[in-house]
């Protein structure tokens, strides 16, 4: 039973220290406010004790009891100025070496991918090439077990900057400036890296290869870096790095590594 009410995205490691505190503070301030207003003292005592109870289970074991607090937090936390999890620098998405490509440029590289038979279209379904994941594949062993800043530098835009931080977990890839900044993940970079390579045999443009190596990553099985079975879930994580429009919309959906703890396509 208590493992149906546990949310393990936000407790144990992945806690956000921030918000259960935030919600013993309001759980604790919502029992005095009951232990004022009923008219007995055995009242007061007894609906206090009861929502103290159910309070302090549903922080302990789901990380908040307040509806709406994954999502909340987060824009709370950075109009008090509170720090997220993440350092300054990190972003709240990975990006990719195709930069932040418009629809048009996406739509070039996916008619381009039909058209060269990387992916064939099955009814309304994708299905990514077995012969080109094979090739990918072997790309990615190949990045991933040699020097990964030397093959980004290989593919990135021309005069990009490549740095590599974070004992190696992140990618920067930019103009010379932070606002043109493209922070890749570890297994981000080795599948994009890897895909820019495997499409060269297919004939495709180096800048289509780029746009198009982005939009392989949702066809992953598994993980580029660990060869975790990746998985769908959501990106819920806690102050500062929400996602969506507004504070109550739904997280994106992902497909992530739980192993390495990173997002490798967001739908």
């Amino acid at each position: 039973m208590l493992e149906r009410l546990r949310k393990p995205e936000y407790t144990g490691e992945n806690r956000c220290w921030p918000c259960t505190v935030l919600n013993t503070i309001l759980l604790l301030l919502a029992c005095a406010v009951i232990a004022v207003f009923p008219k007995t003292r055995s009242r007061r005592l007894g609906l206090a004790s009861i929502v103290g109870l159910v309070g302090g289970s549903a922080i302990a074991l789901r990380g908040y009891f307040i509806p709406g607090t994954p999502h909340v937090a987060p824009r709370l936390a950075e109009r008090l100025g509170f720090e997220s999890h993440q350092s300054n620098r990190q972003p709240t998405e990975a990006g990719s070496l195709a930069g932040d490509s418009n629809e048009v440029s996406g739509e070039r590289a996916m008619e381009t991918l039909l058209d060269s038979g990387v992916i064939h279209a099955v009814g309304e379904t994708l299905h990514l090439d077995e012969n080109f994941r094979a090739d990918w594949r072997q790309e990615m062993e190949h990045a991933r077990d040699s020097d990964l800043e030397k093959h980004v530098r290989k593919v990135a835009p021309d005069k990009a900057v490549v740095e590599v931080i974070e004992n190696g977990d992140w990618v920067v890839v930019s103009a010379g400036g932070p606002e043109t900044e493209q922070w890749l993940s570890r297994p981000v970079a080795i599948a994009e890296v890897a895909g820019v390579r495997a499409l060269a045999d297919y004939g495709i443009d180096r800048d289509v290869r780029t746009q198009s190596a982005s939009a392989l990553r949702a066809f992953l099985y598994d993980c580029p870096d660990c060869d975790e079975r990746l998985e769908e879930t959501t990106a819920s994580r806690c102050c500062g790095s929400g996602t969506g429009t507004s504070p109550l919309s739904p997280p994106d959906e992902v497909l992530a590594c739980p192993a390495c703890r990173q997002h490798v396509f967001t739908f």
